[in-house]
């Protein structure tokens, strides 16, 4: 086999390696996108309950209190 020959496949393992580093690579960042935006949702979801639970506590504050609101 030529030096050639040799080096060529050698270049196109190391291309095949780099291609799998690269394809794991976008599955990672694609996961840890998916969780992120699932994290950000339920962050927002609970902001939503939070923020209800406000309102009923200080309408139901200024109910006994017998002010106008």
């Amino acid at each position: 086999m030529t030096h050639f020959l040799k080096s060529f496949r050698r270049a196109r393992g190391r291309r095949r390696a780099a291609a799998l580093r690269l394809h794991t690579a976008r599955q990672r960042f694609d996961r840890s996108m998916i969780a992120l935006r699932k994290a950000a949702l339920d962050h927002i979801d609970s902001q939503d309950h939070v923020s209800a639970t406000l309102r009923a506590t200080l309408d139901r504050l200024v109910a006994q209190a017998g002010l106008p609101l």
